[in-house]
């Protein structure tokens, strides 16, 4: 019988999640739709995609995330492109499951279907109104359910509103899900989830969003994930969610910068300093550790030589 990602999770030994997506595709030469990210590149490039995650999992990496994130309804719309939600968002899945059963990899795999608060504007005053994105949300999850994947990452989470959103979505599937904060320094220098809300208001504090997604899932099978957020800034919010959550923990974050229209990687992290962060994150609780963008198969398999097992 197959082991199921929770049953795994029983297990002491820490589980290598891949590294990012949108900047491989960067990186190997893959120009983006206008203002819809990486989503569409499971249409227009399904063989790049199908090799980066092939290549996360010959580095080590046992759990893999879809490349969905920017395949929402409203995302793809921004590339002319929404009437194809459903194929989109399958073809992630698809092109994720054939990249991690090639040759040469002979260890389980998992995979989760990303679904994020992403949106064209940094205040995000580009997402559909309150109504219309529920529904778009709670479509995605359902559609990604239904195409298989063993769990959810909910990702980029940044205030209350739409994160609670998400998690109720996600939970309606029954699967398990992990809800995914992007952390920034306040200016106090507390530990904020995200740089703005909904409509552009002001960031929270994690401690605050924690107990508020917490709430929102009300008994589902949810982790608690620090994601897309610079090494020093992992490593404080870890601490906050460790003092919030008794529950299991996902980390994985970026290094790097976005400089319009790619991705800066002269200032990406080494291999080393990568595995040496994610021995400090798994002592404070972490048990799955990846990477976000800029951090590509490098980092996963100098993580995966670290940390698997023999």
């Amino acid at each position: 019988m197959v082991e199921t990602l929770a049953e795994r999770l029983r297990r002491p030994e820490l589980l290598i999640l891949d590294g990012a997506m949108g900047t491989e595709l960067d990186r190997r030469g893959v120009v983006f739709e206008k203002g819809a990210w990486s989503g569409p590149a499971v249409l227009t490039h399904p063989d790049v995609v199908r090799e980066i995650h092939a290549d996360y999992a010959r580095a080590g990496a046992e759990v893999h995330i879809a490349n969905s994130f920017a395949t929402s309804r409203h995302v793809l719309a921004l590339a002319g492109m929404d009437d194809r939600f459903d194929e989109a968002n399958r073809a992630a899945v698809d092109l994720c499951r054939q990249g991690i059963t090639g040759d040469g990899i002979d260890r389980p795999q998992w995979i989760a279907g990303s679904v994020s608060t992403y949106a064209e504007s940094s205040k995000r005053t580009a997402l559909p109104p309150p109504a219309q994105l529920r529904r778009n949300l709670r479509d995605q999850c359902k559609v990604l359910a239904d195409a298989g994947v063993d769990a959810l990452a909910l990702e980029m989470l940044m205030d209350i509103e739409v994160s609670v959103m998400l998690v109720e979505a996600a939970a309606e599937t029954g699967l398990p899900f992990w809800a995914g904060f992007t952390c920034n320094w306040g200016d106090d220098g507390q530990v904020m989830a995200g740089a703005g809300g909904y409509r552009g208001g002001n960031a929270v504090p994690l401690a605050n969003a924690l107990d508020a997604v917490t709430a929102a899932a009300d008994g589902a099978p949810m982790m608690m994930s620090v994601m897309h957020c610079e090494l020093d800034v992992t490593a404080a919010a870890l601490k906050v969610v460790g003092q919030k959550w008794t529950g299991d923990i996902v980390v994985y974050p970026n290094s790097g910068r976005y400089l319009n229209p790619s991705w800066d990687f002269s200032m990406v992290c080494t291999p080393e300093a990568f595995t040496d962060a994610a021995g400090r994150w798994a002592a404070d609780g972490a048990r799955i550790i990846g990477g976000c963008c800029g951090l590509g198969p490098v980092h996963i398999q100098a993580l995966a030589a670290e940390f698997s097992p023999a």
